[in-house]
This record gives structure tokens, sequence and C-alpha cells, in this order.
């Protein structure tokens, strides 16, 4: 139709106000939540899986540039630190910010073995990046002073084709 657009995909954001209540997404969410309440974390199979992590904070000035700069125009752009790390390396740092904690290895799901961010594409926008240890670090102070919520289940999902069966657990009757 003619329209101008940009894509921005940012990139596993971590932070403050950060959903620490959905049971299925945000890893560092779903952790904090279950230190907070005496269960161990989790992790789907070895734990070699790579990702990579952004400061929430990180990226509002890029997406601000992203939207309005012609020179992103009709462009993908995936904004990360595009650092990679492993979710036993992830694990590690987490037990330094937050304190010891159990870990649970569970089966392997079907999963990317690695998503890490490439950078190419805003390379000109000169960002920099706040060290996962911070932004874990300021994401913790901020879920600490948090109040007192159970975990959220599942809502009912209209499409539950290649959905994980642990997912589908708590379905609901149609509405």
């Amino acid at each position: 139709f003619g329209l101008d657009y940009t894509i921005v995909r940012p990139h596993n954001v971590i932070g403050i106000r950060q959903n620490i209540w959905d049971k299925y997404r945000n890893v560092l969410g779903i952790w904090m939540y279950n230190y907070l309440n005496g269960k161990p974390i989790q992790i789907y199979g070895d734990g070699e899986q790579q990702r990579s992590f952004t400061y929430v904070q990180d990226i509002m000035d890029p997406l601000e540039r992203l939207g309005t700069d012609p020179l992103f125009s009709k462009e993908t752009i995936n904004i990360g630190s595009g650092i990679p790390y492993t979710l036993n390396e992830l694990a590690k740092i987490f037990k330094a910010t937050v304190g010891d904690c159990e870990i649970e290895y569970l089966p392997a799901r079907h999963e990317v073995k690695k998503a890490v961010c490439s950078v190419e594409k805003y390379s000109d926008l000169e960002v920099s990046f706040t060290t996962l240890q911070a932004g874990m670090s300021k994401m913790w102070e901020w879920v600490k002073v948090q109040p007192p919520r159970q975990q959220k289940e599942g809502p009912y999902h209209e499409i539950t084709k290649g959905m994980y069966e642990h997912w589908k657990i708590n379905q609901h009757d149609k509405l």
C-alpha cells in the first residue's frame, strides 16, 4: 500500500517492569519469581543453548530513531547486545546476583540452539549496552520490592498445533 515502515525486533529484553508473573516467557523473570517463591530455577536440556540479553533502557533511544530515520525505512532490524551466553552461564550470573539456588534440569525442548542478535544493521546507531550482570542487578532490585502475586496460568489458546505439551496442561474449555 506504499506505507513506510520499519520492523524492529528487540532481542531478549530484560529489566525493570518485566512481567515476572508469566510462567511461559522471559527466562530471568521466571527464574526471579521461582527464587522468591523457594522454587528451583529450571533449564531445559543441557543448558548450552545460547542467547543474548539486552537491558530495556538501552533500546529506548534507538527505538525512536529506528522509527523515524529514513536510513532504516523498509528494513527489519534486530536490536540487542549480540553477546552470547549459554543458559548455564546465565545461571551462574543469576546466582551471583540473587543468591545460591537449586537448578533443575528438565528434558530438552525443541528450540533453537543459538539465538544471538545480529548487530550489523544498526551499527551506526552507536548503541552502548549495559552488561548482563549490571542489567540483571537493576532488574533484581526492582523485582525484590514488588508485592507478592500469584503466577498467572496460561489463558485459553485457540491454536495449539506445535505447542509444547506442558503449555497445554492448563487449557480451559473453549469460550
